[in-house]
């Protein structure tokens, strides 16, 4: 399962983000026990401000307490003025085959 941060602030709040985005990393570094990086920040820009997004592939059985983990990280950004975030899971389509009591041909 994939656990997809997107996270929206406006430009003028570039380096509050920033500097709550490190002191986010010292305080909560990625926790390797609940899944993989597997993109750790990726940012865009476009007339509205920026958007960044993250995907951890959570680990079986330890999405809940991947959710947590990630729901502490985000509250750095919680009193930004302008700045919004979502969390979104996603399933692999492997997961999403098994849901139908399906799988991948072989």
């Amino acid at each position: 399962m994939y656990i997809v941060v997107s996270l929206w602030y406006p430009t003028d709040k570039v380096e509050e983000v920033t500097n709550r985005y490190f002191e986010m990393l010292k305080e909560l570094p990625f926790d390797r026990s609940l899944g993989k990086e597997t993109i750790p920040v990726a940012v865009t820009t476009n007339k509205k401000g920026i958007h960044s997004m993250s995907i951890m592939n959570a680990k079986e059985g330890k999405l809940q307490e991947a959710l947590t983990w990630t729901g502490k990280r985000l509250i750095k950004f919680q009193n930004i003025q302008g700045c919004e975030y979502k969390v979104r899971t996603w399933s692999t389509v492997t997961e999403a085959l098994e849901s139908i009591g399906k799988s991948l041909p072989e």
